[in-house]
């Protein structure tokens, strides 16, 4: 496969040697993060049966130019895929063309079918067939997120007509009231010669969509999609619906058969595309690292070079966050990239192996495999591209897996200069997965301490526990359990020192250790809230205060950050932050970017459940978390 870049989209292209090919239609937001090893698994088989593929961006979205909260937007979605097919047809010469789309992909790519009017095929998995019940879908599934432990902390979008957020991802009212108005009867009455239809969700609009089909003269078959369910999981846990692709490629392949020339080809990563301008000031490259076994994206200001004054500072290096591909959560890591290049630094956003679209490619991610050696080889290996290209070294952004992966490559790879690890839950990774990836023990009994005492300010949960609808007491023992480790930590901190002896944990303070050795400057950022806290806590005392004696590893704490990142005020703390530190410590000093010791780098939260809490935290030492350690 090979990167492309037309009109600004990004997007791959897989090559075979069959007469017909085939443009995969992204779902949108959440949905494309979930199932992107899914869709590429999808192309390559597709390709491995001599049919090309091509799968891309929309217009703001993934990789490609532009923002979401952009005027036209479903537009340019529908005039976009109109471009990926003469793409393929320019690209590989192919005699007809299908499209295939999941979700909302499905919706435009009908649309777009109607529009070009000399489709083959269409394969609509699950479409989205009525824009009322999408958006109220979105909402909910952004109301369920809320619920979560994981995201107590976080800042709640305002409930608007201006927007729909779904776990970070936005829908602006322009694009939802062009989605409201689609009827695809209407709009798309013979989109294709013949169209396959697997859904599992909506069964009477698409009886009814699948009879207008067939009145009008188109072949439609239809199937059941039993495996939606779990294919549309988060990104670590989806897992490939072997079934149902296996009756996309029989359907769109027939007796397609690739050459061997082809068949390799489909899966080899070949070649870099050209730079291009992402916005006004921005140029991003695709990049091949490590003879094409991982791959990025550079992303530099425009006037950049690596003769430049630029290319001699730091560049931001920015790992996967969990088995999520290098746009990060909620395209985290694309805005913040070009956020930087627009203050004149580089970075790359990096897909480690297995992830993305490095290599290998893999039916299924685990977590051993999230923290295995062989993800901060990679991370070590992408900060010693970065240097190749004339940067002083790299500093590096990791969030969750992506900043166990960081603490591991900062304390063993001398290109890595600096860090920022965004809550880290563990120090050290014992595997926990049986032979079928599964974790054989519970990742966590019970949330944070933290999101239970701000629990205990609810009184719906006290009468929850009233009427027997919840139990109190296995919470409580888990509490009084963290509670005793806690204050075992502050007794072993006490005797260390007043007789200088070190008690156990050596393990997990050896990268520490070793971080400070090289004088890399590293932050620990947690939300106030976040079970990695806990982590923190039993091997390094309250606050991470054994962590204070080194000079070059500083503790910060953020009020309103839920754990993966996702909400809007979140992503501003970590990119604030992260920018306060290169500033201050790679940058221009600036006292008004440096944060002093000692100073509280909290955020501050209002209403009266949050104020209650604040005073337990407050009020008790044992659980106070504003400032920096």
């Amino acid at each position: 496969m090979r990167p492309v870049v037309f009109d600004g989209q990004f997007g791959w292209l897989h090559p075979a040697a069959g007469p017909h090919g085939v443009v995969l239609c992204y779902p949108f937001g959440y949905d494309a993060l979930c199932t992107y090893r899914g869709m590429r698994r999808l192309a390559e088989r597709l390709a491995m049966r001599g049919v090309p593929v091509l799968r891309f961006d929309y217009p703001g979205t993934g990789d490609s130019a532009g923002d979401a909260s952009e005027p036209g937007l479903w537009r340019a979605w529908i005039d976009s895929i109109r471009k990926a097919v003469a793409l393929l047809r320019q690209s590989t010469g192919i005699e007809h063309v299908s499209l295939c789309g999941l979700r909302l992909g499905g919706t435009l790519a009908a649309l777009a079918a109607q529009e070009l009017g000399d489709v083959d095929g269409l394969v609509l998995l699950s479409p989205v067939l009525s824009g009322k019940n999408y958006q109220r879908e979105l909402r909910a599934g952004y109301r369920q997120w809320l619920s979560m432990p994981a995201a107590m902390d976080c800042t709640p979008e305002p409930d608007t007509d201006e927007y729909v957020v779904a776990y970070g991802f936005r829908l602006y009212r322009e694009t939802i009231e062009s989605l409201h108005a689609v009827d695809l009867r209407r709009d798309a009455p013979s989109p294709a010669r013949r169209v396959l239809v697997l859904d599992s969700l909506d069964a009477a609009r698409v009886d009814a969509l699948v009879t207008h089909y067939r009145e009008q003269g188109v072949e439609v078959e239809r199937q059941g999609f039993d495996e939606y369910s779990k294919f549309m999981m988060e990104a670590l846990d989806s897992e490939i619906p072997h079934a149902a692709f296996e009756s996309v490629e029989n359907w769109l392949a027939g007796d397609s058969t690739g050459s061997p020339a082809a068949v390799s080809s489909g899966s080899a990563y070949a070649g870099d595309a050209e730079g291009h301008i992402v916005e006004a000031g921005v140029t991003e490259t695709p990049v091949s690292i490590d003879n094409g076994r991982l791959f990025g994206i550079y992303c530099v200001p425009h006037a950049h070079s690596a003769t430049s004054g630029g290319a001699s500072a730091p560049a931001v290096l920015i790992v996967n966050t969990g088995a999520v591909s290098r746009i990060g959560n909620a395209r985290l890591g694309v805005r913040f990239a070009r956020r930087l290049a627009r203050q004149g630094i580089a970075s790359l956003r990096v897909d480690l192996g297995g992830l993305g679209d490095s290599q290998p490619s893999l039916d299924a991610v685990t977590l051993d495999a999230l923290y295995a050696q062989n993800g901060v080889d990679d991370a070590a290996c992408a900060a010693r591209w970065l240097t190749a290209r004339g940067h002083r070294g790299a500093v590096l952004l990791g969030i969750c897996a992506g900043a166990y992966v960081g603490l591991h490559a900062a304390s063993r790879e001398p290109a890595v200069t600096g860090a920022m690890l965004v809550n880290l839950q563990k120090f050290m990774w014992r595997n926990i997965c049986d032979e079928n990836g599964k974790p054989t023990v519970r990742v966590a009994a019970i949330g944070s301490t933290r999101s239970y005492l701000r629990s205990m300010c609810e009184p719906r949960k006290w009468l929850r526990v009233v009427k027997g609808q919840t139990g109190g007491w296995p919470v409580a023992r888990e509490l009084a359990t963290r509670v005793a480790a806690l204050l075992r930590a502050t007794l072993a901190d006490r005797i260390e020192r007043i007789t200088g002896l070190q008690l156990g944990a050596n393990e997990e303070r050896r990268p520490f250790a070793a971080l400070d050795a090289r004088g890399v400057e590293t932050r620990l950022l947690y939300g106030v809230l976040d079970e990695g806290v806990e982590e923190l806590e039993k091997y390094f005392g309250v606050r991470g205060i054994r962590l204070k004696r080194l000079n070059h590893v500083r503790v910060l704490f953020c009020e309103r950050t839920d754990h993966a990142i996702l909400s809007a005020s979140a992503q501003e703390n970590v990119m604030s932050h992260f920018e306060d530190f290169y500033r201050s410590q790679f940058g221009e000093k600036s006292g008004a970017a440096r944060l002093e010791a000692g100073e509280t780098v909290a955020t501050h939260c209002s209403g009266p459940r949050t104020r209650a809490a604040q005073w337990l935290v407050k009020h008790a030492r044992a659980f106070r978390l504003t400032g920096e350690a």
